[in-house]
């Protein structure tokens, strides 16, 4: 029986040159999904916050609460271990802030950079 869709990514993908090279440079990571489709394929999704752990320069933004419930469910000790880390951001209502982006809303992302800006707290 052919599927005609993709369940998930593997581990290997991100060992890419040009996948590994992009995660390994980039100065912000958003994420805003998960790579499989959950809770049966979760391989993608813990391989890939594993690879955005190794970036230690890169600012890290996890959006939307599916998201970071998988991280959490995935990866607890890499969640646990880097909750009080001023790299990562977490905040809920990912749809939200990928609507305003598309959107073109006045305030685009300001309200995400104020809380960055102020470690997390409202300004």
């Amino acid at each position: 029986m052919k599927l005609n869709y993709i369940l998930d990514i593997t581990r290997d993908s991100f060992e890419d040159p040009t996948i590994s090279s992009v995660l390994g440079e980039a100065k912000t990571i958003f994420v805003n999904a998960v790579m499989g489709f959950t809770p049966h394929f979760s391989e993608g999704s813990a391989a890939l916050d594993q690879k955005i752990d190794k970036n230690i320069n890169a600012r890290k933004l996890y959006g939307g609460g599916d998201t970071l419930q998988e991280f959490k469910d995935l990866c607890p000790g890499l969640y646990l271990s880097v909750l009080d880390n001023s790299r990562y951001y977490f905040f809920t209502g990912g749809g939200t802030v990928l609507k305003a982006i598309e959107a073109g809303t006045p305030y685009g992302l300001e309200p995400v950079k104020a809380l960055i800006e102020n470690g997390g707290k409202k300004p």
